[in-house]
């Protein structure tokens, strides 16, 4: 990991941003349906990038991951955060969350994520614990929803 940087990432990085959502939720084998039903949610926008704080993973001068973080008035929310499929269970994601959180969160709110049930495990490794579900698409599935406080010194122990 010693070749991987982080960096602040900016407009023109929104299509391959987008591809790695995309692949990244693709590589849990959701059936193409379900990736249709969830694209756009899925997809950021050119909002995301004035009102969230975007940072890249770039590895070898290529990007293998993204995360965001918006400051609400009661919390931080990890809106996304994804690691290209071929990158995933390296330590990239723990990289750079913890790079982001340390970054971003400046106040003493909690931090706040609706994960993708793939990924609760990850997130609670990282000191979130699960707090409630919502309700997602297709009807009948659940997101859990995460939280943990930013007084929390690292991300992952």
């Amino acid at each position: 990991m010693n070749s991987a940087h982080i960096f602040k990432a900016q407009i023109e990085d929104i299509d391959t941003l987008n591809r790695i959502s995309f692949h990244s939720k693709q590589h849990w084998g959701y059936p193409d349906e379900l990736m249709e039903l969830w694209k756009e949610d899925l997809l950021l926008t050119k909002i995301e990038f004035e009102i969230q704080h975007i940072y890249k993973l770039v590895l070898e001068e290529k990007i293998i991951g993204f995360c965001a973080i918006q400051e609400l008035n009661e919390a931080y929310d990890v809106t996304n955060l994804w690691i290209a499929p071929a990158h995933i269970g390296h330590g990239f994601g723990k990289l750079l969350l913890s790079f982001c959180i340390k970054k971003v969160v400046v106040s003493n709110k909690p931090i706040i994520v609706e994960a993708d049930p793939n990924a609760e495990a990850f997130y609670a490794n990282q000191g979130f614990v699960t707090y409630a579900q919502k309700e997602s698409l297709p009807k009948g599935r659940f997101l859990p929803l995460m939280r943990r406080d930013s007084n929390h010194n690292k991300a992952g122990n």
